[in-house]
């Protein structure tokens, strides 16, 4: 082991060096701080022994110097002093010596010391490569964690339909960089839109998993696995599955195990564009909130079972179809939306919620939606967000 020896006065330096070579290390000298200051700084010494009193810069200021340089590892540190006082003790440890001993130095005490330096020494740097390896899973896991949000974020809507006669909006904020809710809207054909609102129990890199894998059965494509579109034989080559149909497939194709616990509410639906009717099925989601232009709003309950609860021979779902009147506004939303707490542990409810979408009926959908999340925030007061929040609105114009 290599140490610095540090002695303005020739004759201890000598018997220093001597005794740490007898007792099996490598010394490196230095008569007075500064010298052992550019030495050290040289050097991957990781032990030092210093005189305290030295012209220039004494033990105290060379410790002063070490304990400040970044980026090294821990150096123990044993100050030398013919002073004995308990107050001159205590100085030298509270500078951040890990040792003192009192001149002059015998060798028994002297390698008694370095033990106790060599065992710290190694057990720091252990712990600094258990940190630096930590520090290169957590730098992976968080390049993981982007890598997860980037997939979640692409199956977001990125352009909305263009149809006249009906503007869309949505709104996506997650509680956690990866949350569990997903939703979409997109062209089915030429006379349907589809739509979903999905909401996974938990947050985090699992739940965010599980919704990427049903959206991807929610495709509006005819491809292998897409729930939406069947492919059949004859024109115009494909049929439409019932949202009910859909949701039953779903529960087929996502049991919750025992082992993971999971399961998810969803809304999926249909609009059809000719005769503004929306056919839509619900598996434990809430129910949709549509405000009109001159009565109060309707608060649609579609109780019924969460994905994966129960079998399909015994689970209950609920399904439902809405005529959209001109100036009407259908706003499927997350129970993150319904279940924001207040600081008084007051949940939101629906019809508070209604009343909040009443009040903001009359401005473009998007400002809606983000002067609804800013009368959240105001619900939750100091409370931090628990949920994600998620909402796609349909509204038709007229």
């Amino acid at each position: 082991m290599d140490i610095l020896v540090v002695d303005d006065d020739a004759l201890s330096l000598r018997l220093l060096i001597a005794l740490v070579e007898k007792l099996g290390h490598h010394p490196i000298s230095a008569t007075d701080g500064l010298s052992a200051w550019e030495l050290y700084r040289k050097h991957d010494c990781r032990v030092v022994i210093s005189d305290w009193n030295m012209p220039g810069l004494d033990g105290i200021e060379l410790l002063t110097r070490i304990r400040s340089l970044p980026g090294l590892g821990y150096t123990y540190f044993i100050m030398l002093t013919s002073r004995s006082d308990r107050e001159d003790v205590t100085a030298g440890m509270a500078a951040g010596a890990d040792d003192l001993l009192i001149k002059p130095v015998s060798r028994d005490d002297l390698d008694a010391r370095l033990n106790v330096a060599r065992r710290i020494v190694s057990l720091q740097q252990e712990v600094s490569q258990r940190n630096q390896e930590l520090s290169a899973v957590n730098e992976r896991m968080r390049q993981d964690l982007q890598a997860a949000v980037r997939v979640q974020e692409a199956l977001l809507p990125v352009h909305l339909p263009r149809i006249a006669g009906l503007e869309f909006a949505w709104l996506y904020r997650p509680c956690d960089q990866l949350g569990g809710d997903t939703l979409n809207l997109y062209r089915l054909d030429e006379h349907h839109l589809g739509f979903y609102v999905l909401d996974v129990s938990g947050h985090g890199v699992s739940s965010a998993l599980l919704a990427v894998q049903v959206s991807r059965f929610l495709s509006p494509l005819i491809a292998a696995g897409a729930l939406p579109k069947r492919a059949i034989e004859q024109v115009p080559g494909y049929r439409l599955a019932a949202p009910l149909e859909v949701v039953r497939e779903l529960n087929e194709l996502f049991p919750m195990s025992d082992a993971a616990m999971q399961y998810f509410t969803i809304i999926y639906g249909h609009y059809h564009i000719p005769s503004h009717t929306i056919h839509l099925a619900s598996a434990g989601h809430p129910g949709p909130i549509v405000t009109h232009r001159d009565i109060p709003a309707t608060v649609y309950d579609l109780s019924s079972n969460p994905i994966g609860f129960f079998p399909n021979d015994s689970a209950q779902f609920a399904e439902a179809s809405i005529a959209i009147a001109p100036g009407d506004r259908i706003h499927f939303i997350s129970d993150g939306v319904v279940e924001t707490m207040s600081e008084t542990r007051e949940i939101l409810g629906l019809e508070r919620l209604a009343s909040l979408l009443t009040t903001v009926a009359g401005e473009p959908v998007a400002v809606a939606q983000e002067h609804l999340v800013e009368a959240l925030t105001r619900w939750r007061g100091a409370t931090p967000p628990t949920d994600d929040v998620s909402i796609v609105t349909i509204e038709r114009r007229g």
